[in-house]
């Protein structure tokens, strides 16, 4: 049961987005034990004109509603690996995924 579909779909597609920037970009590197990325000006972040389509399905179903934000944050890492191993043959292993060798030289963007 989906009880604000607006809603609900906003926060299954921030949770993707979320999770894709992270896999790319997300790194936090340490010197002396202290945080390099202190802010947003030297953490990446992913971009909008780097951020594809998302398109949500949901299932009807009888189990009560519960958060959509977090569930969707997981699984697109993988889902974003599977799908540059079946574009290029190239397995991505280490995050973030713009530090792999694979992936050197890949853009995003919109044209």
């Amino acid at each position: 049961m989906v009880v604000n579909l607006s809603g609900a779909y906003q926060q299954v597609q921030g949770g993707i987005i979320d999770g894709l920037g992270h896999a790319l970009y997300g790194e936090v590197t340490l010197k002396d034990g202290v945080p390099n990325q202190q802010n947003f000006d030297t953490y990446r972040l992913i971009r909008i004109n780097e951020i594809p389509a998302v398109e949500v399905h949901f299932v009807d179903s009888a189990i009560n509603p519960t958060g959509l934000g977090e569930p969707a944050l997981p699984p697109a890492a993988a889902a974003f690996a599977n799908a540059f191993f079946k574009a290029t043959g190239k397995r991505l292993y280490n995050q973030p995924f713009m530090k792999e060798e694979a992936m050197k030289g890949v853009r995003f963007g919109v044209k």
